[in-house]
């Protein structure tokens, strides 16, 4: 059998990428001369698409250049390409060239779409005309592409025939399997190998091409491809061998491709599309139940706040009366909290040993739902907390707890604007799967993963806040993308730009359906609402009802829990009563008016007054019960007087616990009045306020990008920095580390003496008169001639160098 020449077997137009060489990086001093030569506009431009040149600001065009080339700052560039652009990228230096027509077909893309992503990486700076940069050849490492490197002068070579594609080669195979004949084309009959040689061409043809074999060892197969030459054997002088499969074997093997499949993006027409108005219908119920969570969370705070543990954040038990008091699980209580704080409804009290309700939640609650849900979106979209790893643990096996530094993720406020933007652009309707979300966040960018359950949590989060509805974005889902688009959900002061919470309010206006004013009031201490309840309706019923089903329908259950909450609230019983009647359009049934009756008889049996705490109880029985009650015990409860106890514990646990055990207890302040539990009430009379403060590590702030007018005053500087740069050199004198260390190497080669300019650690500036003994990574060893003594200094200090 025998197999013939490439030239035979690949057309025409694709034979030059066997021919091909990895490219060579351009360098430092052409960078910077592109660079400088660069309109203004277009500098601001790069500066704006790769922020991590513009802090801290660079002296000269030179010290850009060597930024910009530089693989740290190349890795943060490269994190914010798309697949295909990444391909474009490493085939640029697999293959050395940057012609479209050659590497559309090997990249199983359109040659327009390359054009396209070849302009990207020109306008980014990691591609020149003459090349890429020093940092993205670093950045693919040694096998882009999974392509081994061009052989070296003298070296290795395939120049013989080359394989048929890896398809052909099964396809042999299996013929021969299956007892036919080998077929013979047009180029010769294919060769059959053994299954061990095709499972090394496997292993190795779309990388890495390299393998190591173990000491004493040996590979199946191998010898054949050897013998073949298509397989080449190295060694090293520690005895290391490696099988290496060459650079044209492998492109022959792949049929001139340098990618299994193309890199297109996951295709949206297979998502599911529901009907615009269940989105809406969903997405504003999601919404109404967030704030109605939130109004309850500064409610159960306000009484009793949440305290900090000494490592940070609020502890499990104070989110397990959290989530008790709001009646959802742990996992939904974290979240409603981080909601919260994010909006800055929450700070801390005076003592700062506790969360409690923000100046700023007397004026939310005061306010409209459209009003009240819109900042809860917008902190969200820029949020940096991820609280669906509360309750986890971390690297460090500390256990995250709500509030705490430990939920806070620079990653999440990024992959947030990921997810809306991605969403934006999906059809109208268009209901998102987790796994399809995933793999299309993930082929936009490759280099920036994303963390396991992220995507998870955060499509759980738009659901639960209204920003989708039936996982499709809603309107006001719609309205936040774009202004995260355009980058404008902050105001310069690090506020919600008001524009987009008032667009945001409409939207949710828009969506909502029409409330309604009826209460159908059962026999069995039930009633219906048939579809959204009015407000004040719906506060009624938030007081006095224990919500069993929402929907298109709300049903509540009145329970002498739910009625004492309503008296909690400051109504007497026939105020209650009249309330229910002013809704229901039939009489109040007779189990609910002697329920009503019943809880307000017992109501206000015992009277707690915060000192920490004191209660009085007029019935000596009652207070001979609260002493003997060993629920209590946790309360540290004293008879100090006839009908007056202490506690150590503080009023609103006291509060809690006294319920919890089938009592009706109020709250009075200091001169013996009742406090009610309505919102801006307890807030007037002493429940503590702070000002709003924001959970996660101090320095966490929101990073605005940089201002037109602040980018044209450094390229600006840039200009002038590379003039007095040049003017520097004309005269001998180097003042940027890329010539500087050119010039101390030259030095060093022809041992002669030099004049530098060192800059202290305090700033002040030396001269001194050395000759250079070595010149490291970043490090320069000197040897001082006027002091006689040897020094090592960083590079960076050398403020010039000259000769003399």
């Amino acid at each position: 059998m025998s197999s013939t020449p490439a030239a035979e077997r690949v057309p025409a137009s694709t034979t030059a990428l066997l021919s091909s060489a990895p490219a060579t990086a351009v360098g430092i001093e052409m960078l910077a001369a592109h660079l400088t030569a660069l309109p203004d506009a277009e500098v601001a431009a790069l500066l704006t698409a790769r922020p991590d040149l513009v802090s801290p600001p660079s002296s000269s065009f030179t010290m850009l250049a060597v930024r910009a080339g530089a693989r740290p700052s190349v890795e943060s560039a490269l994190a914010g390409l798309d697949a295909a652009e990444l391909a474009v990228a490493e085939a640029v230096v697999a293959t050395g060239t940057q012609d479209p027509g050659a590497l559309g077909p090997a990249l199983l893309l359109a040659d327009d779409v390359v054009t396209t992503h070849l302009a990207t990486l020109r306008r980014l700076a990691l591609v020149l005309e003459a090349g890429p940069v020093p940092g993205l050849v670093e950045a693919v490492g040694p096998y882009p592409l999974g392509l081994a490197p061009a052989p070296a002068p003298g070296g290795q070579t395939a120049d013989g025939p080359l394989p048929p594609t890896l398809a052909e080669l099964h396809a042999a195979a299996d013929r021969l399997a299956a007892g036919d004949e080998p077929q013979a084309g047009p180029q010769g009959a294919t060769p059959v190998l053994e299954p061990a040689a095709l499972a090394v061409l496997d292993a190795l043809a779309w990388g890495p091409p390299m393998g190591t074999v173990r000491e004493g060892g040996r590979v199946p197969g191998a010898a054949a491809l050897i013998e073949r030459g298509w397989l080449n054997r190295t060694s090293d002088g520690s005895g290391t061998t490696r099988l290496l499969l060459p650079r044209r074997v492998a492109l022959a093997l792949r049929g001139d491709r340098l990618l299994r499949q193309a890199p297109t993006a996951p295709d949206p027409a297979v998502l599911p599309v529901q009907d615009p108005a269940s989105t809406a219908d969903q997405a504003s119920r999601a919404a109404e139940e967030t704030v109605r969570l939130v109004t309850r969370l500064l409610d159960e705070w306000g009484r009793e706040g949440g305290p900090i543990l000494r490592t940070g954040g609020v502890g499990v038990r104070a989110l397990a009366r959290t989530a008790e008091a709001l009646g959802v699980h742990s996992g939904t209580a974290a979240r409603v909290v981080e909601l919260a704080a994010g909006a800055g409804l929450l700070g801390l009290d005076e003592a700062g040993a506790a969360w409690v309700p923000s100046t700023q939640a007397s004026h939310w609650r005061a306010a409209t739902l459209p009003e009240r849900w819109a900042p809860l979106a917008a902190a969200w979209a820029g949020s940096t907390r991820v609280p669906w790893l509360v309750g986890t643990r971390g690297q460090d096996g500390a256990l995250r707890a709500v509030l705490g530094d430990g939920v806070e993720a620079p990653w999440a406020g990024g992959l947030r604007r990921r997810l809306l933007l991605l969403l934006d652009r999906l059809p109208q309707g268009a209901v998102a799967d987790p796994v399809w979300v995933a793999d299309a966040l993930t082929w936009s960018r490759p280099r920036r993963p994303v963390p396991e359950g992220a995507v998870t949590g955060l499509l759980g989060e738009a659901e639960f806040l209204g920003v989708t509805g039936g996982r499709a974005l809603s309107r006001a889902g719609r309205i936040l993308a774009q202004d995260v688009r355009q980058e404008r959900l902050w105001t310069a002061d690090g506020e919600a730009d008001p524009r987009l919470l008032g667009a945001l309010e409409r939207a949710l206006e828009e969506d909502l359906a029409a409330p309604v004013g009826v209460l159908l009031l059962q026999s069995d201490l039930t009633a219906v609402v048939p579809g959204r309840p009015e407000p004040a309706l719906a506060a009624l019923l938030e007081r006095a009802g224990a919500v069993e089903s929402r929907g298109s329908a709300l049903t509540v259950r009145f329970t002498a829990e739910s009625v004492r909450g309503a008296l909690d609230a400051g109504w007497c019983a026939d105020e209650l009563r009249q309330e229910l009647e002013r809704w229901a359009p039939a009489p109040l049934p007779t189990a609910l008016t002697v329920l009503i009756e019943d809880v307000a008889r017992h109501h206000g049996a015992v009277r707690v007054r915060e000192v920490a705490s004191v209660l009085r109880v007029p019935d000596p029985a009652t207070a001979a019960g609260l002493l003997a009650e060993t629920r209590l015990r946790g309360l540290g409860l004293d008879e100090v007087a006839p009908g007056v106890l202490l506690a150590t514990a503080p009023a609103g646990q006291v509060l809690r616990e006294l319920r919890a055990a089938g009592l009706s207890p109020v709250l009075e302040d200091a001169n013996g009045r009742l406090l009610l539990a309505g919102d801006a009430v307890t807030a007037r009379r002493g429940v503590p306020t702070a000002s709003p403060a924001r959970p996660g590590p101090a320095g966490s702030a929101r990073r605005a990008r940089p201002r037109a007018r602040d980018l044209a005053v450094l390229v600006g500087r840039l200009r002038a920095g590379e003039r007095a740069r040049q003017d520097s050199a004309a005269v001998g004198v180097a003042t940027d580390p890329v010539h500087a260390l050119a010039v101390m190497r030259q030095a060093q080669a022809s041992r002669s003496r030099l004049r530098l300019r060192l800059a202290g650690p305090d700033g002040v500036v030396s001269e001194r008169r050395v000759r250079v003994l070595a010149v490291d990574a970043g490090r320069v060893r000197l040897a001082d001639l006027d002091r006689e003594t040897e020094l090592t200094v960083a590079v960076h200090r050398v403020a010039s160098v000259q000769e003399g």
